[in-house]
Parts: C-alpha cells; sequence; structure tokens
C-alpha cells in the first residue's frame, strides 16, 4: 500500500470511526487533539471529520517532547454552533523503527519517559484524581509502512464497532457476576495461575459518564482487563514481546508472584533490571484469540473502589512505572474458579464460550 493510498483510504475510514464510533461526537461538541507534529496530517483528518459532525472549532495541540509547542484551531464554515460540551483525543505513535544501542541508553540511563512511551513500555500512570466527565480516546497511529498494523486496523472497523462494543460489555458482565477468584491459562507453552482479587473489575473500553454519555476509549475496547494479586502468579508462560524496540518469543517463570527465571536477551534483561515490580504481573487482557499479560504497572480502571490517595491503593496492587506487554498463543484455554471453589472453563481453544 503506497503513502498516498493509504491516506487516502486508511486514514480516512480510521479517522470517521474515531470521530462516529469511539467518541461518538454530536453536534455542538468541541475536539481537542494532542499529537506529536509527525502525526499532525492524520490529526488534521481527524478534524475535517469532526467538523462535519459538531460544526464547532476543532484545537490540535502539538506536542514536542512532551511539551505543547503550538495550537492550530479548524473553524467549521460560518454560521457555527458554540460549544455546549467537549471531548478530547491523543494521538499515539509507536515507532517500530528504533536504533536498539541508542534506545538502549537512552531508556536505561536517561530514563527518558517520552523514549519509553514510543516503545510501548510506559505504564499507565496512577493518577487518582484523572477522572474526566468528557468523551476521551487514545488512538494509535502506526508508520506508513507497517501494512500488517493498518489492515488489521481496517478489519476490525469493518466488522461494525457498535455490534462489537455491545458483544463486549456483556462479557464484561458475564465475568463479573462469575465471582472470579483465580484464573488458570494452559497452552503451548504455557501453563500458569494467577489470583483475582475481589475488587478486581473486568474493564474494557466502553465507558459511561455520569450523565449517562458513552462513549470508547480506544480499539481496543473489547480487550477485557483485570487485575491480578502481584504476589500471586504460579507457573510458566511464553509469549511473543517487544523489547526496546526488538520483537522476540521468550518464556517466563513465576514463584509466588515473583519472576524468577526468563529467557535471557541484553534487551530484556536491561528492561527487568529497571524495577523489580516489572517482574510482577499487574494486569491480564484478553479478547477471543489474544490473550495478553501485562508485566508491571497495573490499570485504575479495573479497581472497583479508586482511594482518594496512592498510600491507600491495596497492597496486591501492582506500581511500576514501567510495562511489558506479553502475547500468549492464540489457542489458550482458560479456566476459572469462583470464591466457592467452582470450576468454570472460560476460553477453549482460544474463544470465550460465552
Amino acid at each position: 500500500m503506497s503513502s498516498e493510498q493509504l491516506t487516502e483510504s486508511v486514514y480516512g475510514e480510521y479517522a470517521r470511526s474515531i470521530v462516529e464510533d469511539l467518541l461518538c461526537l454530536r453536534l455542538g461538541d468541541a475536539l481537542s487533539i494532542n499529537t506529536e507534529e509527525a502525526d499532525l496530517p492524520f490529526a488534521k483528518e481527524v478534524a475535517s471529520a469532526a467538523l462535519k459532525v459538531t460544526d464547532v472549532t476543532v484545537k490540535i495541540v502539538v506536542i514536542h517532547q512532551g511539551k505543547p509547542s503550538q495550537v492550530l484551531e479548524f473553524d467549521p464554515a460560518p454560521p457555527a454552533h458554540l460549544p455546549r460540551s467537549y471531548a478530547m483525543l491523543r494521538l499515539s505513535h509507536m515507532s517500530k523503527a528504533v536504533s536498539d544501542g541508542s534506545y538502549l541508553d537512552v531508556v536505561v540511563d536517561g530514563n527518558d519517559l517520552g523514549a519509553i512511551q514510543k516503545l510501548g513500555h510506559l505504564a499507565d500512570p496512577v493518577v487518582l484524581d484523572r477522572r474526566i466527565s468528557v468523551p476521551w480516546c487514545v488512538a494509535e497511529v502506526f508508520d506508513e509502512d507497517d501494512s500488517q498494523s493498518w489492515d488489521a486496523l481496517i478489519r476490525k472497523i469493518s466488522l461494525n464497532i457498535p455490534n462489537q462494543s455491545l458483544s463486549a460489555i456483556y462479557r464484561s458482565q458475564s465475568l463479573e457476576n462469575s465471582d472470579i477468584a483465580e484464573l488458570y491459562f494452559k497452552g503451548e507453552g504455557t501453563e500458569f495461575s494467577v489470583s483475582v482479587p475481589k475488587e478486581s473489575l473486568f474493564a474494557g473500553g466502553h465507558k459511561v459518564l455520569s450523565s449517562g454519555r458513552e462513549f470508547l476509549t480506544g480499539m481496543d475496547f473489547d480487550m477485557l482487563s483485570c487485575l491480578v494479586d502481584k504476589d500471586s502468579a504460579n507457573g510458566v508462560f511464553t509469549a511473543d514481546v517487544t523489547v526496546l524496540g526488538r520483537p522476540q518469543k521468550a518464556s517466563f517463570e513465576f514463584e509466588n508472584g515473583k519472576l524468577v527465571s526468563w529467557t535471557h536477551s541484553p534487551q530484556l534483561d536491561r528492561l527487568l533490571s529497571f524495577d523489580e515490580q516489572l517482574g510482577r504481573i499487574g494486569y491480564i487482557s484478553m479478547r477471543d484469540n489474544e490473550f495478553v499479560v501485562n508485566l508491571g504497572g497495573a490499570v485504575l480502571d479495573s479497581l472497583s473502589d479508586v482511594p482518594i490517595s496512592e498510600e491507600l491503593l491495596p497492597d496486591w496492587f501492582n506500581m511500576s512505572l514501567y510495562t511489558l506487554r506479553c502475547s500468549l498463543g492464540r489457542n489458550m484455554d482458560v479456566c476459572s474458579t469462583d470464591r466457592n471453589g467452582i470450576t468454570k472453563v472460560l476460553v477453549k481453544d482460544g474463544v470465550f464460550l460465552e
């Protein structure tokens, strides 16, 4: 796919989906977009799609080295509507083109959070008062020559996102009502278990504001995540990981929550040296044929009762600045045990049974 074809077809369809399917913008919404300068062309595509729906000025905030460098405004044709409500979009671009040695030095020695974010290793920040009362979304943007990622994105959009979101909502409610206490994963090179605290929710990308307004926080809206007790993992799993820009397959073995052995590589060894908590599981994300174990930081959206202070977070909650996504095999079997000791098969050969 050429750059021109990408801009005309994929960019346009993705922008429309962000506006209509994810943020669910309405007439009178004032959209603000945060983007790196490299993704400004796509941000303008989203602004153009939003103007057709909202009829309100769209602002694009260009970020350079973590700070706003300029603000661009795109106005609808007059007479325009005055803002009635607000919405936010953040474009996130994880480049696959990285220099191995230099990024190791920048990330490990310089502790550069911008570089860590671009490489996909910055954990979700634990900011306890971050709840905002407007629709918001984080949309991932890929390198132009990353046709595999763009194609997967378009396939997902073509399956009808509103219908998919209803299925994800139903599944999250079903898992929540099952009162899961433990999860067991088994597949090729994988056999391990984790405990699911009672306070952990099966949260996805579907959000409902106090006003009743619904929206989706990103294209991973159907991937349900639950927190795990950081001291509970036992067993081994084999996963595909991308460490500091370099993909590899690795095995990880846990005893009482702690990572005790792994497939060594210079990249993985240096990443794991950051923080002891990166060697513990923070949360697990799942959907059909995709199962991700997240080492390191945990997400607040899966915590049923968020305290007012970090000091009041439960002891089992994993706190780490970093995270490592470990993608298990597609054909996992997943079983659960509830708090009454009843075991149930949730997933067979990678597909949820409900």
